[in-house]
């Protein structure tokens, strides 16, 4: 359960990076290393933070990892300076989710945070994950 939870935030936080990419935001190219810490509410445990590296561009900020059975759609976007927040709804196997979150960008790192609802199935969960990105080269 925990792993289809994770997977789901990720395929999220990459939505969100195509959506900033359709608004225009400028975005410097090169390899990043992004880390991704979740906190779901009332879980007993801690999940360790999450890293990956990724080429991210302009054209093609993240590629898209969604599942097939996965519909999401943007509902809100708005970007005011270096500051992008934006609201998110999907359906996975009958499963509604809303997510809203705030990144900021700070040229070659950035940081930001989602809320992310879930619906009965999954005993109305509530995730909160914290994500920060920062340039550590060139793409290769």
């Amino acid at each position: 359960m925990l792993k289809k939870i994770t997977t789901t935030v990720s395929l999220l936080i990459c939505m969100t990076f195509l959506a900033v990419n359709a608004w225009g935001f400028d975005l410097q190219d090169g390899k990043y290393e992004i880390t991704s810490k979740i906190d779901i509410q009332g879980m007993p445990m801690q999940t360790p933070p999450v890293t990956i590296t990724q080429c991210l561009t302009q054209q093609d900020p993240v590629p898209n990892q969604s599942t097939g059975d996965q519909q999401c759609k943007i509902i809100e976007m708005k970007t005011e300076g270096k500051t992008v927040t934006w609201k998110i709804e999907c359906t996975q196997q009958g499963q509604k989710m809303q997510s809203t979150g705030k990144m900021v960008y700070y040229g070659n790192h950035f940081e930001g945070t989602t809320h992310t609802s879930m619906g009965p199935r999954s005993g109305n969960m509530t995730i909160t994950t914290v994500v920060s990105g920062k340039r550590i080269g060139p793409c290769q």
